[in-house]
């Protein structure tokens, strides 16, 4: 008979939703969806079911939750006094603090203090990349920004395990060297600070004076575009396409036929559109922040600094390389398999039997 595991999820997310499946080859998993993306309500009905769900139903032998904000507090602390062991997997915005960005949860003092008391209180912490544990940004900053829980936690002692990210869309069957000549950029923007953060700010830039690139943007949210065209005038710049939003299919597709793929972000994690991109034999351009330069590794080009023309001058190398598409596809499919996160989530889990 299967042990019984309790899985937090604040949103419906594609990648928490490979954790899920995971999870479910070795446990029998009670999944609660908390719809922290839909409402403030919904979020915090959600928080109260997992709450009773966890004090009224005693056959929980682990509890998983997804990132550190108010709803991994009293489940942590109610898991604790339970005596059942609880795991909380940070994935980026709760492992960092820009306060001029607004980005963080450490930038609201109660998020930050649920944070703390969580990560303080639970049993074992997994993250997606070192970075995330203790790092210092100075792609944002040259005098260097401090990232990671334990250098915003002070007193922090909890172990931590670092278990990448894993793609989870198929290899495509052919790797075509002929490609659209255009620069893919994907993230999404539930904040109107996130057209900064993940640099199409930049790219807007470079744009604006080389009408002989062409660029997608996908992810940026419908009702920021008015602000953003006072600012970039994006309604006058024609080598720039933007999508609020592409089904998975469509965005592989799009990746599928476009050269190079750009994610000079300030603040990531391990980005699975990056690994997405490069799985289609795209050539990456990227940040020197986070799980970033461990993705590309030694098959695209790293920003070490936050400027355009270092950007642009990326970018034209990218677009004149010669480089093996089908490489760049098989290094990700090699790296960051399934099977890879599986082996090493369900060992870390094991230990605590």
């Amino acid at each position: 008979m299967k042990d019984k595991l309790l899985l937090i999820l604040p949103t419906h997310s594609s990648f928490m939703k490979v954790d899920e499946e995971i999870l479910q080859s070795a446990y029998e998993v009670t999944t609660l969806y908390l719809d922290q993306d839909i409402s403030k309500t919904r979020y915090f009905k959600g928080i109260l079911k997992a709450i009773l769900t966890l004090i009224f139903d005693h056959r929980y032998q682990k509890v998983l939750i997804w990132f550190a904000d108010y709803h991994s507090a009293p489940i942590v602390l109610l898991s604790k006094w339970k005596k059942i062991p609880s795991f909380i997997f940070i994935g980026g915005y709760d492992a960092v603090k820009y306060q001029e960005l607004r980005m963080g949860v450490y930038c609201s003092t109660v998020r930050s203090l649920c944070a703390k008391i969580a990560l303080k209180n639970c049993t074992h912490i997994i993250a997606n990349h070192s970075a995330l544990l203790s790092s210092n940004n100075t792609y944002y900053k040259p005098e260097g920004h401090k990232d990671g829980i334990y250098n915003l936690i002070p007193g922090l002692k909890t172990p931590a395990t670092v278990i990448f990210n894993a793609v989870t869309i198929s290899t495509p069957l052919i790797i075509s060297e002929q490609r659209l000549r255009q620069i893919v950029t994907a993230g999404s923007t539930p904040r109107l600070q996130d057209f900064y953060n993940k640099g199409f700010d930049l790219l807007t830039e470079i744009a604006k004076h080389r009408p002989d690139l062409s660029f997608v943007f996908v992810g940026i949210n419908k009702k920021w575009l008015a602000e953003l065209n006072k600012t970039y005038h994006l309604e006058h710049l024609p080598n720039i396409t933007i999508y609020p939003y592409l089904p998975q299919n469509e965005f592989i597709s799009l990746l599928n036929i476009s050269s190079v793929y750009a994610q000079p972000s300030i603040s990531e994690g391990m980005p699975n559109s990056l690994m997405e991109a490069m799985l289609a034999g795209c050539i990456p351009v990227g940040s020197k922040v986070a799980g970033i330069p461990t993705i590309i590794d030694k098959y695209g080009y790293i920003i070490d600094q936050r400027d355009p023309q270092g950007l642009e001058k990326a970018l034209d190398l990218a677009l004149q390389s010669e480089v093996d598409r089908k490489e760049i596809s098989e290094s990700i499919k090699n790296r960051f398999n399934l099977q890879i996160r599986k082996e090493k989530l369900l060992n870390l889990l094991n230990k605590y039997n």
